[in-house]
Parts: structure tokens; sequence; C-alpha cells
């Protein structure tokens, strides 16, 4: 429409909120569920536009106040998709009508997969079966192996990316078979389906660091100190377990 070039250049206000997102420096081979899971974490997806040519997208979220909290998300802590920096905006369109548009079709099919899978009736797409569905009774804690790693992961750090998919309850982390491991527990084990299925073969830092993910056969963990190697964030009375006494029961409780 011949604004395209003045959108970026900063001369008029950025656009008022809306449900319609503009999502600009996609990668050339990203996937349309890869988009969408970005906006998954803060509600339900109802359409998409892929423009590969211009690495662009629009993503439409089902109410003004998801969008909302996904752009005060995304602010301070921009998105990757394979990592790429992403840049996300509230769009001048209030809607997306792409009923008519030619390339809709895969577009579709992926947000009737993701919409089934949040009702917990269909398996994804590109999941193997039974792997991309939420099956009843399936954990809410992850098993993560880490490869590659050259630079130190933290117990923060896997916090921090995890928590994009939902609360995270407790983390333990530790080394098994000279490789780092952790295990982590959300709230919800559609939480952890939604994590395993966009950072699982992802890398935390550029060619490094590889994130493998599965489910884990625990349904809860139990987390006796809260340090660097394991915190329960329910519970910030635990000691911290680094050669301090700790206390007794009822000195705990008063504690």
């Amino acid at each position: 429409n011949g604004n395209d070039n003045k959108k970026f250049k900063g001369d008029r206000p950025p656009c008022s909120p809306s449900r319609v997102l503009h999502l600009r420096k996609i990668p050339s081979d990203v996937t349309e569920a890869e988009v969408i899971s970005l906006g998954l974490p803060f509600g339900k997806v109802t359409n998409l536009l892929m423009l590969k040519g211009k690495s662009q997208a629009f993503l439409e979220m089902a109410s003004e106040e998801a969008a909302v909290t996904m752009v005060n998300y995304y602010t301070p802590v921009t998105p990757h998709l394979r990592s790429q920096p992403v840049f996300i905006q509230y769009s001048n369109h209030r809607e997306l009508k792409t009923d008519n548009l030619p390339n809709q079709a895969r577009a579709q099919a992926a947000l009737q997969a993701v919409g089934a899978a949040q009702s917990g009736s269909l398996a994804l797409p590109g999941a193997p079966p039974n792997e991309g569905t939420v099956l009843p009774g399936q954990s809410p804690v992850l098993r993560i192996i880490i490869e590659n790693l050259f630079y130190p992961v933290t117990l923060d750090v896997l916090h921090q990316i995890f928590s994009k998919f939902g609360t995270v309850l407790k983390i333990i982390t530790f080394t098994k078979n000279n490789q780092f491991q952790a295990l982590l527990q959300y709230a919800d084990p559609l939480n952890a389906h939604y994590a395993k299925m966009a950072l699982d073969g992802q890398n935390i830092y550029n060619a490094c660091c590889t994130l493998r993910i599965d489910f884990s056969k625990l349904t809860s963990l139990n987390v006796k100190y809260n340090n660097d190697k394991s915190r329960d964030f329910t519970r910030l009375d635990l000691p911290t377990g680094d050669g301090q006494p700790s206390l007794e029961p009822p000195m705990a409780a008063a504690f």
C-alpha cells in the first residue's frame, strides 16, 4: 500500500492497539505453526497471514487484550524464530480478512490443528501420532537435556525461557552421563505440551546449547532446597541447603 517504508522510519506515531499484530524479519523457512506458537501463550490465535516474500506475517489474536499482553511481553524480550530476532508491533488492520486469498490453506490448517490441540483432541502438524496430542494424565513435568553446552546454562535462564509458555512451579538441575539436564514442572500439562512443541531442538545461544525435551514419567517434583541447582517457586521458605543447618519444621513454620 506504499506506506510500508514510512512505517518503520518513525515519522508517524506507533499504531494504536489492535488484535492484529504485524511481525517483521521472520525467517524464510519458518512454518505457520512456529509463528502461531509466538501467540499461543497469550491466548487464542484466530487468524494468520504469511508474507514470506517480505519476511513478514500478520497474526490475529482472539482479543485486543491478548494482543496487548503479547506486545508488552515481547517489547523488552525480543522473540526469536529459528535463532533470528523477530519484531512485533500493532497492525493498522483491525482484523484479517483472508478468505479469498491464495496460499491460505496451510495457515488455516495450522490454526485448526492448534485449536483442536488446545481443546485436547487432535495431533499438531509435524508431530508423530500420539506425540502431538495432549493425552489425559499427561505429565506437566518436562525432562530437558542440553547438548553442545559451550556456555553455562543456569536455572534462571531455563526459568526465563520456559516461563513464556506458562507458570513454572519447580526446576531441578543435575548432571547425568556428563550431560547437563533439568526437570521442570509446569502448573498445567498443556503448558508443558506447548513448550515442548516450540522449544525441542532449539538452541539457547547461537549454534550451541541445544534443547532436547521429553515428557517426564514423574508427575510432580519434590524440591528440598532453593538454590542455584533446584528451586520451588511456590515455596520461598525452603532452605538453601548450602551447608547451613536446616531449621526444624516447627521453626521453619514460624520463620
